[in-house]
Order: structure tokens, then C-alpha cells, then sequence
């Protein structure tokens, strides 16, 4: 991430995850509505975000605007939801409660760590692709696993497991065959 503003980070970062960065201002339904940056996410998450920063503008006029992207995007029955990250000092609880009517509001705060990177991707969790750790030790082959096993396996699941190595259909035929098998002993029984 090169841009070392708190707003051209975010933008970096959700770059970085497939947003689509829009041009701004951002005219919806001829109405122009002035923002330091606009995204678009792809399905499925094919979200309106809007990155405002509250160092350089006041709360309340931020406010205002997002009511007013809101109802414009309302006009146009756009299917967008609507997110706002902010970037600066938190707003109040007042103004965070009446955006959160009309959006998703993420607040970012201000970064207290050395780890810039981790805290924002933290705040910016619910945008962002899931990361799934490294797995460390290699996963067995389940079929592997349970042909070790052997002695210890009731007969006919002991069958299924080579079956299985060909194929759905090669277990579902042999599955049928030891049930055609009990069938006929209970009949052999004259249990049936």
C-alpha cells in the first residue's frame, strides 16, 4: 500500500480485495455527491462503499450526505447496499446511529499499534475476503485412513471402502448388494 492517508489506505485495501474503484464526485439520478473515494463490490457482495473522512469534513454534513445517497439510490431502486468506512475521529453516537438507518457504518478509528495493516483489515473484516490459515500438517487421505483401520471396521463398511476408491455409483451398488444380502437371510431366517 503506497498511499499513506488513512483514506487511501482503505481504498488500497479494498482494491486489493476486487473492489472496483468509481470516479467521484458520484452523480446518481443527476445529483452529485462529493466523497475522497467510491467503490463498487462484484457479486457476491456488490456493495455501494463510500470512504469518508471526518477529519476534513463535519459530522453532520456527512450525515446529510448519506441521507441523500440513500434516498437517491431509493429513486433509482438501485439493489446496492449502501456502506460507508470512515476514516478520522469517530462520530458520535448520535450521528453514527442515525447513518446506520440508512447504511452500513464502519468507523476505523485511529491506529494505536505498529500493525497499521492488521487493524484496518480487522475494521474492514465484513468487506474483505475470509484468509484461511496454512494448513501445517498434511491431510490424510480419508479413504487411507479408514482402510488402516481395518480389523476394527463392522464388515460391510469394511466392503464400502474400496467401492468407494471407483466412485460414488460402485458404493451405492455395493451398498445395495449387502442390503439385498440381509434381506435374503432374513427371509432364509424366516424372520421376515
Amino acid at each position: 500500500m503506497n498511499d499513506i492517508t488513512p483514506v487511501g489506505r482503505i481504498t488500497s485495501m479494498l482494491l486489493e480485495a476486487g473492489y472496483r474503484s468509481v470516479s467521484t464526485p458520484l452523480v446518481i439520478g443527476g445529483l452529485k455527491f462529493d466523497f475522497p473515494a467510491a467503490l463498487v463490490g462484484i457479486e457476491p457482495s456488490p456493495d455501494l462503499i463510500l470512504i469518508a473522512d471526518t477529519a476534513f469534513e463535519q459530522e453532520e454534513r456527512l450525515v446529510t450526505k448519506l441521507e441523500g445517497v440513500a434516498r437517491s439510490l431509493d429513486v433509482a431502486r438501485s439493489k446496492r447496499p449502501l456502506t460507508v468506512v470512515i476514516a478520522g475521529p469517530r462520530p458520535s453516537s448520535a450521528n453514527l446511529e442515525i447513518m446506520s438507518r440508512v447504511c452500513r457504518v464502519l468507523p476505523t478509528g485511529t491506529v494505536l499499534d505498529k500493525d497499521t495493516e492488521g487493524s484496518l483489515r480487522n475494521w474492514l473484516a465484513v468487506l474483505l475476503p475470509l484468509r484461511l490459515p496454512e494448513a501445517h500438517a498434511p491431510i490424510a487421505d480419508a479413504l487411507e485412513q479408514l482402510s488402516k483401520l481395518g480389523a476394527g471396521l463392522d464388515q460391510e463398511v469394511a466392503g464400502l471402502v474400496t467401492p468407494a476408491k471407483q466412485g460414488t455409483r460402485a458404493v451405492q451398488l455395493q451398498l445395495h448388494q449387502i442390503i439385498d444380502d440381509a434381506v435374503a437371510d432374513a427371509k432364509e431366517d424366516g424372520t421376515s
